[in-house]
C-alpha cells in the first residue's frame, strides 16, 4: 500500500475542558498519515486521495465541532476521515495541543489514534417470535450503519437448538462486514441492535428473539472477560459453521488453522459415530 503523511497540520479552535478553552481557543496541531487501499501506480490524482482535500477535510472537521478531550475528538475525526475517504485503508491522527493548561513548564500534549477497516464475521440467531423478521432488522441495522459495510449475508437455515434441548428450533445466518469499528466498539453496536428489536432471553443458552456474536475478526486473538474472538464454540457449533460456509468456506480459523469447510466436514463426521 501506498503510505502519506502530512504533519503540522494547523487549526484554531476551542476544544477543551475548561470555559476559557471553550470562549479564548487555541492552536492546534495534527500529525496525518494513511494508507490507500490499493497503490497507485497510475499518474492521476482520481487513483489516489489528495492530501489536499484531507487536510481541508481535518481543518474543517476541527473547526466546525466542539469536544471536551483530545480523545474524543482524534478518536472522532478518524470515525469521520474514513466514512469520507473510501480509498483510505487505514489512518493514523496524532492531534498536539502545545498550549494545554498544565501550570508545570511542557513542550507538547499529544494523543493518538489509529483506526483501519476490518473484515468481520457475525452469527445471527432467533427462536422467538417472527425468527426471520429479527434476522432481516438485524441485516437493515448492518447495511444501514455508517461505519460498516455489508460484504455477504447468507442465506437463513434453520437449526435444532444447542445446549438446552427443551425450546424451539433456531434461525440461523452468518454476515461478512467490512467495519472501522474496533472489536469492542462493534461489540457494542450488535448489543445495541439486540436491544433495539426488543431482546427477550429466557436463560442461558434458551429462547431468544434475537442473538448477534463476533465470530471473528481480521486473524484477532481477544481473551477477556468482555469480549472472546474467534468466538469460543465456533468450531463444535454446525448452526454456526454451515451459514459460514455459504459465504465464506475457505476461511482459515485463526486458532485451529483449518478452513470452515474443514471443520463442518469434521463436526459433521464426530456427529455421526
Amino acid at each position: 500500500m501506498d503510505t502519506i503523511k502530512v504533519s503540522g497540520i494547523e487549526f484554531f479552535a476551542y476544544h477543551g475542558v475548561f470555559e476559557s478553552e471553550k470562549q479564548i481557543g487555541q492552536l492546534f496541531y495534527i500529525d496525518c498519515q494513511y494508507d490507500l487501499r490499493e497503490i497507485v501506480d497510475k499518474d492521476n490524482i482520481e487513483n489516489t486521495v489528495s492530501y489536499a482535500d484531507v487536510t481541508n477535510e481535518i481543518v474543517e472537521y476541527c473547526t466546525n465541532n466542539q469536544f471536551d478531550l483530545l480523545e474524543s475528538l482524534v478518536n472522532n475525526l478518524t470515525l469521520h476521515l474514513l466514512t469520507t475517504f473510501a480509498m483510505i485503508k487505514s489512518i493514523e491522527i496524532t492531534v498536539h495541543k502545545p498550549n494545554a493548561p498544565i501550570s508545570t513548564p511542557f513542550s507538547d500534549v499529544s494523543v493518538t489514534r489509529k483506526r483501519m477497516r476490518n473484515i468481520a464475521y457475525l452469527g445471527l440467531g432467533s427462536n422467538l417470535g417472527d425468527k426471520k423478521a429479527y434476522l432481516d432488522f438485524a441485516c437493515q441495522n448492518l447495511m444501514e450503519s455508517s461505519y460498516i459495510n455489508e460484504i455477504a449475508i447468507s442465506k437463513y437455515i434453520e437449526t435444532k437448538p444447542y445446549g438446552v434441548l427443551d425450546q424451539p428450533n433456531f434461525m440461523n445466518a452468518a454476515a461478512k462486514i467490512e467495519t472501522i469499528y474496533d472489536p469492542y466498539e462493534l461489540l457494542y453496536f450488535c448489543k445495541s441492535v439486540e436491544e433495539a428489536s426488543g431482546r427477550e432471553r429466557k436463560r442461558h443458552w434458551g429462547e431468544r428473539t434475537l442473538d448477534i456474536d463476533i465470530l471473528l475478526f481480521n486473524n484477532q486473538v481477544i481473551f477477556d472477560e468482555k469480549l472472546k474472538i474467534p468466538h469460543p464454540e465456533m468450531h463444535i457449533r454446525d448452526f454456526v459453521l454451515e451459514p459460514l460456509k455459504d459465504i465464506e468456506p475457505y476461511l482459515i480459523h485463526p486458532i485451529k488453522g483449518e478452513n470452515v469447510s474443514e471443520l463442518l466436514y469434521k463436526l459433521k463426521a464426530n456427529s455421526n459415530k
